[in-house]
């Protein structure tokens, strides 16, 4: 009884570490998209492009945020929020950070790829919807102070081209690689990989990023979507001999070389076109994302 009892126990602790690591290996491979240092470089560069009223209105609301978890943080801290909370106290807006596409689809259908309104554009929108007017009362001051942390968050999600991608491979999660010989997956890469391999950091990069030059164009949030759907199907899926990548692609150089400059640029312009977002706001005009006006 003993050896059973001791076997049992041996067993049963295996499998709790076993689903530790399991846990702990999800969070790290999802936590953060385009890495806590891309997401703070995306809100600082919004940051450092307000108009005076502009500013005047972030502050505002980032300092409502005190009644969240967490309390009052910086602007840049903030935009990390969303991803720590989604998978506990805030999991309906999971579905938020992304919007999958059916791959033989080179647009995008809101009714036929949302149709639960639970995808990034309608997070989007509802965010936007929270920050628009007068807060009312402490939990309202608390609502807008969450919208802007989402806000931040997913217009950067929005320009990481696998956040805006194929739903049968879970925007490249399924699709397995070796990146300069590391075992990886074709969304870590973009979310972080090359990043990394660039230098990217926050702090430190974001003179270099302010340094660089955007075109943003007009604030039309489902043509920016439209634009991160096809450099997915153009970048992220392929080679730069165009063939398409399959699991256990090994991605080195040549890869790194293409979209090294997509990647600048696409946090470029998140962070820009944030910026743009968020005076529109404060200037009280009104801005519709996904063709209707979601109540707060």
């Amino acid at each position: 009884m003993n050896q059973l009892y001791n076997f049992m126990m041996h067993v049963k602790d295996h499998f709790v570490l076993l689903t530790v690591f399991l846990i702990t290996s999800s969070i790290h491979l999802e936590a953060k998209a385009w890495g806590g240092d891309g997401h703070q470089l995306v809100c600082s560069i919004a940051e450092n492009n307000l108009t005076a009223r502009g500013k005047s209105f972030l502050n505002r609301v980032v300092r409502q945020g005190e009644s969240l978890k967490g309390g009052v943080m910086s602007f840049p801290e903030s935009c990390l929020w969303p991803d720590k909370v989604k998978y506990s106290s805030r999991k309906d807006t999971y579905e938020h950070h992304f919007l999958n596409v059916p791959r033989a689809s080179s647009t995008i259908d809101l009714s036929r790829d949302c149709p639960h309104l639970s995808c990034l554009p309608v997070g989007i929108q509802r965010s936007i919807s929270y920050l628009v007017g007068e807060p009312g009362g402490e939990r309202e001051r608390g609502r807008q102070a969450a919208a802007l942390r989402y806000l931040g968050h997913y217009i950067g999600d929005l320009h990481q081209p696998l956040h805006v991608s194929n739903k049968y491979d879970w925007g490249g999660n399924k699709i397995k690689v070796r990146w300069f010989g590391k075992n990886t997956n074709l969304h870590s890469v973009w979310d972080r990989e090359i990043m990394a391999k660039i230098n990217l950091t926050y702090p430190e990069s974001l003179t270099f990023m302010l340094a660089q030059k955007a075109s943003p164009g007009n604030l039309d949030v489902m043509q920016w979507m439209g634009d991160s759907l096809h450099l997915a199907r153009e970048n992220a899926y392929k080679r730069p001999n165009g063939k398409l990548i399959v699991n256990n692609d090994e991605l080195g150089d040549a890869y790194f070389d293409t979209n090294k400059p997509v990647v600048i640029q696409q946090l470029l312009l998140a962070g820009h076109r944030l910026a743009m977002i968020i005076n529109e706001i404060a200037a009280g005009r009104t801005i519709s994302v996904i063709g209707l006006q979601l109540t707060n």
